[in-house]
């Protein structure tokens, strides 16, 4: 989930309305899950990206890395390492104008205010809690303790204290319809119990812009968190859904 990368941005990043929807921020300093990274575009694309290496699942690391021990808070998760190949079924809920996916078998099974949470230990629970995530720790309300809960990572402190700066001096601002990113498709990159990466294609409805997003959870405390680097890397436009699955609900 993203801003509309076609969108100006009058005055830079700091007089923009979409920078300060999205909590991006100046220098490249942060970020991340709601900033697009670079991904080789299935069928050719930028020779100077690395392609991304197929889905794979390894059946040893469910045996050589066991699960952390769960909170107590989620239902018990199920373990399984069957990559989905086709859109998970999931409805479609409305968060500040972006549609998150829910399951009733893979999450979240908890939603406490802006935090939504205990999601099922597979990759199907792991791509919801990609898109809920990299989501809801830019457009919640209390996106704060989204940050703090469920993401990990060198950039979380940074974003943390920037973020909240910023804030302290700028008007609150609500996003509006087809101002944001939707989910469009995804695509794993690699899976094992304990670590998932997957790559996110968002589709921005003014512009019909589609970007590739590539998100890294990690299995922890009997959830899944979402990494966020302390490096943005660049972003990358994509022209279709040629190796992607398509998977959405607006």
């Amino acid at each position: 989930m993203g801003t509309d990368p076609t969108a100006e941005t009058p005055g830079g990043p700091f007089g923009s309305r979409l920078w300060q929807i999205s909590g991006l921020f100046l220098l490249g300093l942060v970020l991340l899950a709601g900033v697009t990274i670079a991904v080789q575009r299935p069928g050719g694309g930028d020779q100077g990206a690395p392609a991304a290496p197929g889905p794979t699942a390894s059946a040893s690391a469910s045996t050589s890395a066991a699960p952390d021990g769960g909170t107590g808070e989620c239902p018990e998760p199920a373990v399984s390492e069957d990559l989905p190949r086709t859109a998970p079924d999931a409805r479609w809920e409305l968060t500040r104008t972006v549609a998150l996916p829910v399951s009733e078998t893979a999450g979240p099974a908890r939603v406490d205010g802006d935090v939504a949470r205990c999601y099922a230990h597979s990759p199907t629970g792991a791509l919801i809690a990609a898109a809920q995530i990299s989501a809801r720790y830019v457009v919640a309300e209390d996106w704060a303790r989204v940050v703090k809960e469920q993401t990990y990572g060198a950039g979380q402190q940074p974003l943390l204290e920037q973020r909240t700066a910023y804030e302290k001096t700028a008007e609150p601002v609500a996003p509006v319809p087809g101002e944001l990113g939707q989910v469009a498709g995804f695509q794993f990159v690699t899976y094992t119990p304990q670590t998932a990466v997957l790559q996110l294609v968002n589709r921005f409805g003014d512009s019909g812009v589609m970007q590739a997003t590539t998100i890294t959870l990690r299995w922890h405390k009997g959830d899944w968190q979402m990494e966020l680097p302390d490096v943005a890397p660049p972003q990358r436009t994509v022209d279709d859904l040629t190796g992607y699955v398509p998977w959405g609900g607006v």
